[in-house]
């Protein structure tokens, strides 16, 4: 079934394009005369059109720290829209991410990974990734983690883009860069304006509601507040082979999250607030008496952020830069333990940071052709708790509490040499009370033989430091705490815009990673592993056809291993992925499917099967603000298994879902 999928969808394509061959980009689309006797359309009807040309000039800031539009970037700087979250039907950051090129996912239900460029390790809780929201920095101060799941603090419908810059980029953001950097943007008022609510319903009993309230003063302010909540009632076992008597339980696993979210804009001073609750409660799979409904083990996570940033020119050549922001992050799990005297207790882990950012830059464009900025990085962790309590075979609790400051400094200039060669360099200085200081630098050289068509070349640096569980860990046992994490990253790409309506890249990479943390295989302890060598091809189209169909594909070659030729762990040698929308007649129904292929990988033993997942979804946009989506999630029903840590448990992803959704606006 799934290569007849494939198959129609390139018919459909075909067919497309013979009967919609692309007009010259000078060319009206309707003749004159037509168009005279007909009325201008109306604003709502534009809005709501699917693109027949690629979107130019896109604001782009993840690759720089600073908005230029993609025509400017000195980086390749992937983008997946609101409309492209919308028609997807994209639920969660994680599913977004899925759409990059190269990018993997994998959950267990209570956590999703990320893994890209070769390298997703087994419980690494997406640390060699830097995650920004709106420039934020929102990695947690314990484990680094990045989270992407429900447990995030925005709804994808507020949502404005996402940005992934893939590769090193410590030279302008430190600590974590070492696989590339994601910025979540989100929407403003002018998308928000009113009140906006959402509802939606799964067939595996998934619910979700929303929220929303903006509006735009008439002193130019723009403020928005958000609530969501989404709540998950008999959740399928992740599990392979689930014993009858603790399926009959399945409606004891279920989650709840609830997100808020405040922003308000007014010049150059931009407030967010944001906090997120999660809540988790899944059987004790050890129960073997099956009359008696097993006990439940409970997750817990709280999040929360508040930023303030200032943003202007204050002279005609001088930028200035101000963001200051504190962060919280308690995360709580607890498993069940009957006593020898019969009483109920329970084993407990937590996790609980507290951390301030602030950082600045300044931009000097005084200098013709050339554009410097300069830029602080300070971050404080107030706290850093890790307790874990055993009650098995007898009480003991192990406590590690620490507290830290790093900081950075960097600089990069811009030197545009002629209008066709530009030439980017960078350095950065990063220091922490708990690893030796380092130097990160980056060079890239772009070429562009015509407004449409570019090279770039690109070398650069990149760490990240032993996280807070990783150093204290090793401390407790007496061992020394792992080095900084290094890579070597070379990277050469051709990005082209053949015409309005296609375009395509080309990227060649390799890396060099030495002194990778991982978990030791025979002690509870962290260690650095040989150097380990990773190289890639990336290849990407879009295409956009007259009647508003679209395609959009991109294929990963590569290849990672450590020294001596031993694989690397969850390191598929090929994902492929496409993204395929169409209108269906002329009343506002539109068709889109979303299909990723994943080759085979090893994990340690393992041989996780190749596997083709399909997603496919209809959406209606009415002219009167409301839009209905009904969309099929792995719609062959696809048994795709996952290992996503060191315990070796193979997971099984997301079943087959409908999903219903219904949005309204008022006030717009």
């Amino acid at each position: 079934m799934n290569n007849a999928l494939f198959v129609l969808l390139f018919i459909w394509c075909s067919t497309c394009t013979a009967q919609n061959t692309d007009a010259p980009p000078d060319a009206p689309d309707t003749p004159k005369s037509e168009a005279s006797s007909e009325a201008l359309p109306e604003l709502e009807d534009l809005l709501h059109q699917q693109l027949r040309h690629l979107p130019t000039n896109t604001e782009i800031s993840a690759a720089s720290r600073v908005t230029r539009s993609s025509s400017d970037s000195m980086a390749v700087t992937h983008v997946i829209n609101d409309k492209d979250i919308k028609q997807f039907n994209l639920r969660s950051v994680a599913d977004i991410l899925a759409q990059f090129v190269g990018i993997t996912t994998r959950e267990d239900s209570s956590f999703t990974y990320i893994g890209a460029r070769g390298i997703g390790r087994p419980g690494d809780f997406n640390s060699r990734f830097l995650f920004l929201l709106d420039g934020t920095r929102i990695n947690e101060s314990l484990l680094d983690a990045g989270l992407v799941g429900h447990e995030f603090f925005v709804d994808v419908e507020l949502i404005e883009r996402v940005e992934y810059t893939p590769g090193a980029s410590a030279a302008l953001y430190g600590n974590n860069a070492l696989l590339g950097v994601i910025n979540i943007v989100t929407k403003t008022s002018s998308k928000l304006r009113g009140i906006n609510t959402s509802v939606s319903i799964a067939n595996n009993n998934a619910k979700h509601a929303r929220i929303t309230g903006g509006m735009r003063a008439d002193s130019g302010s723009d403020s928005w507040l958000s609530l969501s909540q989404t709540k998950l009632d008999n959740i399928q076992y992740p599990l392979v082979n689930i014993p009858p008597h603790l399926a009959r339980w399945q409606h004891l696993n279920e989650e709840k999250s609830t997100r808020l979210m405040f922003n308000h804009q007014h010049g150059a001073l931009k407030v967010q607030a944001a906090g997120s609750k999660r809540k988790r409660h899944y059987p004790d799979l050890f129960a073997f008496d099956p009359n008696i409904p097993p006990l439940n083990a409970e997750v817990d996570n709280e999040a929360y952020l508040v930023s303030v940033a200032y943003d202007d020119r204050i002279s005609d050549d001088i930028e200035l830069y101000l963001h200051a922001s504190t962060h919280g992050n308690d995360f709580t799990r607890r498993l069940p333990v009957v006593l020898q005297n019969g009483k109920l207790s329970h084993e407990q882990r937590l996790n609980s940071g507290r951390w301030s950012n602030f950082d600045s830059r300044l931009i000097f464009l005084g200098l013709s052709d050339h554009e410097f900025m300069l830029g602080f990085d300070y971050q404080r962790d107030h706290r850093q708790k890790f307790i874990a309590q055993y009650l098995i075979p007898e009480p003991i609790e192990r406590k590690f509490l620490g507290d830290e400051s790093r900081y950075g400094l960097y600089i990069q200039d811009l030197w545009r040499l002629s209008d066709k060669l530009q030439l980017q360099w960078a350095l950065r200085y990063d220091d922490s009370d708990s690893s030796t200081a380092r130097w990160s630098p980056s060079y890239t050289v772009k070429y562009n033989w015509s407004p449409q068509h570019k090279l770039l070349l690109r070398h650069s640096r990149a760490f990240r430091v032993a996280n807070f569980l990783e150093h204290f860990t090793n401390t407790s046992f007496g061992f020394p705490t792992p080095e900084n994490e290094s890579t070597h990253y070379n990277e050469i790409s051709l990005l082209q815009n053949w015409s309005p309506s296609l375009s395509t890249f080309v990227i060649a990479y390799q890396a060099t990673v030495e002194n990778l943390i991982s978990q030791a295989l025979i002690a509870p302890i962290y260690a650095n592993t040989i150097p380990l060598k990773s190289k890639g091809l990336e290849i990407g189209v879009d295409k956009r056809w007259q009647n508003g169909i679209s395609l959009v594909a991109s294929t990963a070659f590569q290849k990672s291993e450590f020294s001596g030729g031993i694989k690397v762990a969850n390191s598929p040698q090929f994902i492929g992925q496409l993204r395929f929308s169409a209108p269906i007649g002329s009343s506002g129904v539109l068709f889109s499917m979303n299909s990723h292929v994943v080759s085979e990988r090893r994990v340690l033993f393992k041989t996780l099967p190749s596997f083709a997942s399909h997603d496919v979804n209809i959406s209606w946009q009415s002219w009167d603000n409301t839009s209905i989506a009904l969309g099929v999630r792995n719609i062959t029903d696809k048994e795709i298994v996952e290992i996503v840590d060191d315990s070796l448990i193979p997971y099984v992803q997301q079943r087959r879902q409908v999903h219903l959704s219904i949005n309204w606006s008022w006030g717009q």
